[in-house]
């Protein structure tokens, strides 16, 4: 049996007293060569016997081929390392809920301050309260549809202060088809929502362009001249209170011409756009 052992598995050979000490080379694990060259994994399991003196007398063993039962093990181990690395690289926090809906887990929240209070249903006190209450509908009508879902909302930071966050999740369903758990996964979009937001509050009204002229007391004539667009685009561009869906070209070029001539235009968060004189 020695000879069909592999060699990075073959163990030292012990005489039978140091057997009746050391019973590891009874049990375990290694590859065989078969006769035609492959390999296979089995697992060794044997018995030291003894006479009615206490002398050892022969073994008993026996031996199972696991070489499927390996493969499988391999399979788990990829996909757990695999797992792993995720957890380290995506961005955003990872999370896992029950099949209703409560947060079970956390695989990435070390050094997370406030990652405690996330469990159950605890994320929704770190919610912001204007969306709070339709998170949770969101939510709760994503578990009993069973469908995936996808919401932004602001969340606490431990300083007190609130960040926009986009989450997403899915579910996870048994062979049976019933639902084992969610996966999902909070990002942080704070930035690049206050950034969207900055852009879209920054783009140039027709009421704007005509409150502008009214201030310098052009005509759309005296517009069009200055900035080389015809006197019918203009008037079409300032049919719209809000901000027309001409090419950004022209747009540029009137928002140009305008302040150039003295006009300082407004944007607020709050209340409509506005223009002003230097």
């Amino acid at each position: 049996m020695d000879r069909r052992i592999h060699p990075e598995d073959r163990r030292p050979k012990l005489d039978v007293s140091e057997l009746m000490l050391d019973r590891s080379p009874l049990e375990g694990e290694f590859r065989i060569i078969r006769p035609n060259g492959t390999l296979r994994w089995v697992y060794n399991q044997a018995e030291l016997l003894l006479d009615d003196s206490g002398e050892p007398s022969g073994i008993l063993g026996v031996m199972f081929d696991i070489t499927a039962n390996r493969k499988k093990l391999q399979s788990l181990r990829t996909d757990a390392e695999r797992y792993s690395a995720l957890t380290q690289v995506v961005r955003g926090l990872l999370w896992i809920g029950s099949s209703d809906g409560r947060i079970t887990a956390l695989p990435n929240a070390n050094g997370m301050p406030q990652a405690p209070l996330f469990f159950g249903r605890g994320w929704l006190d770190l919610l912001h309260g204007e969306e709070r209450e339709t998170a949770l509908h969101q939510w709760s009508a994503a578990v009993e549809m069973r469908r995936p879902y996808t919401t932004e909302h602001r969340m606490r930071q431990p300083d007190g202060t609130y960040r926009w966050f986009r989450c997403s999740a899915v579910p996870v369903s048994n062979p049976d088809g019933n639902i084992r758990e969610w996966v999902g996964v909070s990002v942080d979009v704070h930035d690049e929502k206050l950034a969207s937001r900055a852009a879209a509050s920054s783009r140039l009204t027709g009421a704007q362009i005509r409150a502008a002229r009214g201030i310098l007391n052009w005509s759309v004539k005296d517009l069009a001249g200055r900035t080389g667009i015809s006197s019918a685009v203009i008037r079409r561009i300032e049919d719209y209170n809000d901000s027309p869906p001409m090419p950004g070209d022209a747009m540029e070029a009137i928002r140009n011409t305008l302040s150039t001539a003295g006009i300082e235009f407004l944007f607020s968060h709050v209340g409509k756009p506005g223009v002003r004189p230097r």
